[in-house]
């Protein structure tokens, strides 16, 4: 499998519960400039005071000034405060100490306090946030109560300003919550459709887009169903270390089952934890997708999903609905509980990303329509420009077998030759034939496909060839048809360049994968060859998503392993 994408996949910043680590670095710089601004606006204010407040506020603000000015700097130059999760409540004490110092002269220090509040709301997140105008609105409070005089106003007049900042916190960080899933939204979507390429077909997109996921949410386990229309279900599995497969066999017609059960509407949260490390607490969130109203539809599906896969924390939805049969996306984690607004972002995700899977889904069925045209087209030439002649010297040979006598030196000879003529046509027929007819179904016969293959090179080049292969190996045509070709390849090569006399090929699953090996000895297991690489073999095998390697290990021998996936 190619894993070029992997790297480039791994760049996306993780999910939702770390966004103040990795907060966009032009929005930080964004936020760095604000706190100057709130600086200059703090110090006019200052130096506007009267009375014996005025100065030690100007110097208060001064020396805010030149903290904002570092951090903006620093922010300019890519480099990170050492606790960067301290700097909103900085800010917010650097702001009460100027409201202390102009002894509620001002209401502008106090609505300054919501300068913190989003500060570490677009930082660190709503709670971060809520936490800050708590403290702000507390302390603004307190102070208002320890001053000897509130000016003209009552004292509920005056108390108007602390409970202000209680009532605009939340919705500030609230606000700016939903700011930073927008952007987080745009961020990821924008990296991911830089990254995949509908032209690379369907399995390419599913590798890609499922290790950038699973690395953001930090999930131990991606699983992506697609069922497009006009093809057969395909589920692709990704670890937490970014390996992709695509799952065959029992274990994908269960989870494509268990997948089907989920609604084509809701995306759903399920996570399970115990209390006490004993008794088990389930949590579960569900919402519709169009209308965001919840929804515990999902319920019974997500319950019988986290059983199966011995889940901890799942996310779930459905994608590409427009298909026949909505395609699924899930996520699993053992050391994060998602929530309802991960669900919400891998949603605003998936929309803008849904049309790519539809995309290389068509352009795949497209091209298998255009090979299929142009198969059916070579096909029919090769009947007319190969076989017709092929028929020709056949009939040739078998006249001149009539003409010579039996006890002519020539005539076994020529016998022989009719036997091979008639074996390549019998071939060219069988090539034709499935050319014409586009099969792409199981084709159990591949491995007598090959002993015939080898019959006729250990007949015309005196090389003994064994094949080992199941009879009841399971493979498509086309994929049998791609495996020739590099067979043939192998044994050529080992007819022009070493002598041996006899060649094994031995072709198996394991896994996922076909391993098709050809072994020849080389002589002296003191002198083996030169490592080399069969380029022509290397770049058929590529083309099948596969790998190809020349193994040397073995004493006297040497290994040419092929490696297919029972995919491509």
């Amino acid at each position: 499998m190619d894993n070029s994408n992997a790297t480039s996949a791994a760049t996306l910043p993780p999910g939702v519960g770390n966004v103040g680590l990795h907060l966009n670095p032009e929005l930080r710089r964004i936020l760095a400039n604000i706190r100057v601004l709130v600086a200059i606006v703090a110090e006019t204010e200052a130096i506007s005071l009267s009375g014996a407040g005025r100065t030690p506020a100007a110097l208060a603000v001064l020396g805010y000034a030149a903290y904002a000015s570092w951090l903006c700097w620093a922010e300019t130059r890519g480099s990170r405060p050492i606790l960067p999760r301290l700097t909103p409540w900085v800010d917010a004490a650097w702001i009460l100490l100027f409201a202390w110092l102009a002894e509620a002269q001002s209401s502008l220090f106090i609505l300054l306090l919501l300068f913190p509040v989003l500060f570490a709301s677009l930082s660190f997140g709503f709670v971060s946030g809520l936490l800050v105008s708590l403290f702000a609105a507390a302390v603004a409070a307190a102070q208002l109560i320890l001053h000897d005089r509130y000016g003209n106003l009552p004292w509920q007049g005056a108390m108007l300003q602390p409970l202000s900042v209680l009532v605009l916190g939340p919705l500030v960080a609230g606000l700016a919550r939903a700011g930073v899933q927008m952007n987080e939204q745009l961020t990821v979507a924008d990296r991911l459709l830089g990254q995949v390429d509908p032209r690379l077909g369907v399995q390419r997109v599913a590798e890609t887009m499922l290790r950038a996921l699973t690395r953001h949410f930090e999930a131990d386990l991606g699983l992506i169903l697609l069922w497009l229309p006009d093809s057969e279900p395909r589920l692709f599995h990704c670890n937490a270390s970014g390996k992709v497969s695509e799952l065959s066999g029992e274990l994908h017609a269960s989870l494509v089952e268990s997948l089907g059960r989920l609604p084509s509407d809701v995306a759903v949260v399920h996570h399970l934890g115990h209390l006490f490390g004993r008794f088990p607490l389930r949590y579960h969130s569900g919402f519709h997708l169009e209308t965001k109203s919840p929804s515990s539809a999902a319920r019974p599906a997500a319950e019988h999903l986290a059983e199966l896969l011995d889940a901890q924390s799942i996310i779930a939805m459905p994608i590409c609905r427009r298909a026949p049969h909505p395609c699924r996306l899930l996520l699993e984690s053992r050391h994060r509980r998602y929530r309802a607004r991960d669900a919400d972002l891998l949603y605003g995700v998936m929309e803008q990303l849904a049309p790519v899977i539809e995309n290389a889904g068509l352009l795949e069925r497209l091209t298998e329509a255009a090979m299929a045209a142009e198969r059916a087209r070579i096909g029919r030439d090769l009947h007319d420009t190969a076989i017709q002649p092929y028929l020709g010297l056949k009939y040739g040979i078998e006249a001149l077998a009539r003409k010579t006598a039996h006890d002519n030196p020539l005539h076994g000879d020529i016998l022989a030759l009719k036997d091979v003529a008639i074996s390549e046509l019998h071939e060219l027929r069988e090539l034709v034939t499935g050319m014409r007819s586009s099969a792409s179904g199981a084709d159990d016969t591949i491995g007598l496909a090959l002993r015939r293959q080898a019959k006729r090179f250990s007949e015309l080049f005196g090389i003994a060839v064994s094949v080992s292969c199941p009879d009841d190996l399971p493979i498509s045509r086309k994929l049998a048809s791609a495996i020739f070709p590099i067979v043939s390849e192998a044994l050529t090569n080992i007819r022009r360049h070493t002598n041996a006399v006899r060649a094994d090929i031995e072709l198996g699953v394991q896994a996922d994968t076909y391993v098709l090996r050809i072994s020849n000895a080389h002589g002296e297991a003191a002198a083996p060859p030169a490592p080399f690489v069969p380029r022509a073999i290397v770049e058929r095998a590529r083309s099948l998503y596969g790998c190809a390697e020349v193994d040397l290990q073995r004493p006297g021998f040497t290994d040419l392993i092929i490696s297919i996936p029972k995919t491509s």
